[in-house]
């Protein structure tokens, strides 16, 4: 591995540890969790892999159709969440599901070991895109399936805010390669010998019931990265900005976003 992506996947597992505890607030993963699980149509009894598994926003969902005779294998680069979701495994009492700290790009499972290979939001992470899926194709059973989410394209009312955070560095990406259009992740697949390729996107909108959610929200993402290389100043200074911007979003609710996610 080289030098710069070993340091890259210690930020973004360090980043990730810290955003653990509150990661998640708004429901988006969760939400596109369920439909990607709902997507595979997992039978029960099955073997499931799920890539990056964070808290557990596709675990969950693919523990409960695979059953008590299924297994559903998690990995994550960051232990803190590893712990978190392990904890909450534990108080569900789910005895098919289980979740270690593992980089996805060293994998050592044997080959056809799964029936299906999952990973939610997490692959602008990986440096070596097509060597790693590869690797999980590989994995993959006959007739097994690998699916994946990625986001799409931002809610054009945000257009202000994203541009506020590109210039302070807030949206500044952690990791490797976006994919954010449905033809460059179907030509990825299929690059790395996934055959037939069935791409499409899904819609949902989230709500930020104060100015508070929306800082905290930043807090518990890859964008936590940016916020921490401000100093105190300058971060008070993009507050207050973000703040400012976001009454124009403000509606009877508070400030809702559409995500688009590509499946």
């Amino acid at each position: 591995m080289k030098e710069s992506e070993a340091k890259q996947k210690e930020q973004v597992a360090a980043v990730f540890g810290r955003a653990a505890p509150t990661y998640d607030r708004t429901g988006r993963f969760a939400y596109f969790g369920r439909r990607l699980v709902a997507a595979v149509n997992l039978a029960p009894g099955a073997r499931v892999l799920d890539a990056a598994s964070g808290r557990g926003a596709v675990l969950f969902p693919a523990t409960e159709l695979v059953g008590s005779h299924g297994k559903v294998t998690g990995i994550d680069l960051s232990e803190p969440m590893v712990k978190a979701t392990t904890a909450e495994i534990q108080r569900r009492g789910l005895t098919q599901a289980e979740i270690f700290c593992v980089d996805a790009e060293q994998l050592t499972f044997e080959p056809a070991s799964f029936d299906a290979v999952l990973c939610g939001f997490s692959i602008q992470y990986f440096p070596n895109l097509g060597e790693t899926f590869s690797k999980f194709r590989r994995m993959l059973r006959s007739g097994g399936v690998f699916a994946l989410s990625t986001w799409g394209q931002g809610d054009s009312r945000w257009t202000r805010l994203q541009e506020l955070r590109r210039s302070y560095g807030v949206g500044e990406r952690m990791g490797g390669i976006r994919l954010r259009r449905p033809a460059d992740v179907e030509s990825v697949l299929r690059k790395s010998g996934f055959e037939p390729v069935d791409v499409w996107t899904d819609e949902a909108e989230f709500t930020f019931g104060s100015e508070a959610e929306w800082w905290e929200d930043l807090w518990s993402s890859g964008s936590r990265a940016g916020l921490e290389r401000l100093d105190s100043d300058t971060r008070e200074r993009f507050q207050k900005e973000g703040f400012e911007l976001l009454q124009e979003l403000r509606g009877p609710n508070g400030f809702a976003e559409r995500r688009q996610a590509i499946l």
